[in-house]
C-alpha cells in the first residue's frame, strides 16, 4: 500500500513585516483622533508688553470600518480522512492570508473598501533611481523631529541590488547587514533600520521613509477562525472575519522615492 507522509508541502510567502510596526487600537466604529497643525509661538517682547493671544485649532480624524474576509472549504470526505498535518495548514493559510490582506492594505489600500494606505498620503519626494545622492536628499527632507523613529521601507531585490555595494564619497560602505544577530540578518541604511516588504507596487516608488507608529490599525471585531458545515454541499468551511479601518495620523515622516 501507498504510505503518505503526515506533512503538507507548500509554497512560502513572505508577511508579517508591517502589523507588529503600526499602532494597534480595538474601538468601535466612529472613533476620532483629535489633531492640531497649529504651535504657539514665544514671542519676545519688552517689559510691560503682552504677546498676541494665539488661537489653538484643532480637527478629528475620523476612522469607519471595512470587512476582510476568509473562508476555506473542503469536503466531507477529505474532512474525514484529513491528517493532523492539513488542518493545521488550513488554519496557517487563513492567518497567512488575513494579514497579507491587511499589510497590503497598510501600504496600497485606497481607502473605500480597505484602510488606507501609506503611499496614498502626501509626504515629501525625491524624484530619481535609488542612488547615493537621492538617500541623503531623502534624510535631509526628514525632519530632525521623526529621526528616532523613522525606518527605510523596500523590497529585498532594491536592497540587494541598489544599497548593499553602495559607498559614500569617502568610498564607505552606506549599507550594513548584521548576520545571525537576533536570529535573523539585521539591515540598515546609513544607521537607520530597514523593512524589507513585498508589497511596494511594481511601478510605484522604489522606497520610503515613514515612521510606522503614526499609523493607526482599528479593529473593533474580529472572529479568529469559525468552523460550519454547508448543508447544501455538506462542506465543512473554515473563515475568518475581521472589521477594521486604518490610516495615517500624521504624514510629516513620510519620504518617497520614486521614478519620475
Amino acid at each position: 500500500p501507498t504510505e503518505t507522509l503526515n506533512k503538507i508541502v507548500e509554497k512560502i510567502e513572505s508577511y508579517g513585516m508591517i502589523l507588529p510596526l503600526v499602532t494597534r487600537t480595538n474601538f468601535k466604529t466612529g472613533l476620532k483622533i483629535p489633531t492640531s497643525s497649529a504651535k504657539p509661538v514665544a514671542t519676545w517682547v519688552n517689559e510691560g508688553d503682552g504677546s498676541t493671544k494665539q488661537s489653538k485649532s484643532t480637527g478629528t480624524l475620523v476612522f469607519t470600518h471595512h470587512k476582510l474576509r476568509c473562508a476555506v472549504s473542503v469536503s466531507l470526505e477529505v474532512e474525514n480522512m484529513a491528517w493532523s498535518a492539513f488542518e493545521a495548514t488550513l488554519l496557517s493559510n487563513i492567518t497567512e492570508a488575513m494579514a497579507k490582506a491587511v499589510e497590503s492594505a497598510i501600504i496600497n489600500g485606497g481607502g473605500s473598501t480597505m484602510p488606507k494606505g501609506i503611499l496614498t498620503e502626501t509626504g515629501a519626494k525625491v524624484i530619481g533611481d535609488i542612488t547615493y545622492k537621492n538617500i541623503c536628499a531623502a534624510e535631509g527632507k526628514l525632519p530632525v523631529e521623526y529621526e528616532d523613529n523613522a525606518v527605510w521601507v523596500m523590497s529585498k531585490n532594491t536592497f540587494m541590488n541598489d544599497i548593499v555595494g553602495m559607498v559614500d564619497t569617502q568610498g564607505q560602505p552606506v549599507a550594513r547587514v548584521n548576520y545571525a544577530l537576533g536570529g535573523k540578518p539585521e539591515r540598515f541604511l546609513l544607521g537607520r533600520t530597514v523593512v524589507l516588504t513585498n508589497y511596494l507596487p511594481e511601478e510605484g516608488p522604489s522606497a520610503f521613509l515613514f515612521d510606522f507608529a503614526d499609523y493607526v490599525l482599528n479593529t473593533n471585531f474580529n472572529i479568529a477562525l469559525k468552523i460550519y458545515e454547508d448543508n447544501e454541499t455538506d462542506d465543512i468551511v473554515r473563515k475568518s472575519i475581521l472589521v477594521c479601518d486604518g490610516k495615517v495620523v500624521d504624514a510629516s515622516s513620510l519620504v518617497v522615492i520614486a521614478k519620475a
